[in-house]
């Protein structure tokens, strides 16, 4: 699969979150971040932004989306049936092919 496929694919399924918050009751990191951007619905908030062309990832965003444990515990409260973690796994590959983070860069060589 190639980097454009993955983009389709990852705002597609960030396209069906209607941000009703069922997935804030079971994410086990929402409660170490500093707000609820933290959690499996600000993360697809995040990557919706970001896939539109509304806006960059920040900082704090990317630290959003790699605090994610990619446990899938939000896909089993999830009425449209997203799952969160493997939509996060994805967007990393993206990141990763666009040279983000640099910080995880650097650690991974």
């Amino acid at each position: 699969m190639d980097i454009n496929e993955i983009l389709k694919l990852v705002l597609n399924e960030a396209e069906k979150c209607f941000s009703c918050g069922f997935c804030e009751s079971v994410c086990p990191t929402i409660a170490f971040g500093p707000h609820r951007g933290y959690g499996p619905r600000g993360r697809v908030i995040i990557l919706r932004t970001w896939l539109r062309g509304e806006g960059e990832i920040t900082e704090e965003g990317l630290a959003s989306i790699y605090s994610c444990l990619l446990c899938n515990a939000c896909s089993t409260v999830c009425p449209a049936r997203i799952r969160v973690g493997d939509l996060v796994r994805d967007a990393r590959a993206l990141l990763w092919a666009r040279g983000l983070p640099e910080g995880v860069r650097v650690v991974s060589r």
